[in-house]
This record gives structure tokens, sequence and C-alpha cells, in this order.
């Protein structure tokens, strides 16, 4: 979900947070929905014209059950 969009001078800032509601763990292939943190991803890339873009990503971080 895209939260919001920032222009600043020469940069702009691009924020949105996944929404996914489960994931399946890697080990096991259990599916979760438990939650116990979240914390914000930061990608920043090429220059989109003369502006640098960053992008930060809110994610979550889904813990397996068994």
């Amino acid at each position: 979900m895209l939260d919001t969009i920032a222009i600043r001078d020469e940069l702009v800032t691009v924020q949105a947070a996944a929404t996914t509601g489960r994931a399946e763990c890697p080990a096991c292939g259990t599916t979760s929905t438990r939650v116990p943190s979240r914390y914000v991803r930061r990608l920043d890339d090429t220059p989109a014209g003369q502006c640098r873009v960053v992008i930060e990503l809110q994610v979550r971080r889904f813990r397996c059950r068994q």
C-alpha cells in the first residue's frame, strides 16, 4: 500500500507498507499470521531524471508457530 510521496529539492521519498496478512515458513511450509515485529527497508536506487529516489518499505516479520 502506498502511503506518501514526498519531493524535497532533488530527493523523492516514497513510503509504502506491505499488506500481506500471512506468510509461509521457508523451513516447514506452515502458514503464519503472527507478526511480532515490523521494520523498514530503504531502497536507494539510481536517479530518475535529476532526482534521487528513495523507497521506504515497511515490512512485517512473521514468526513460525512450529
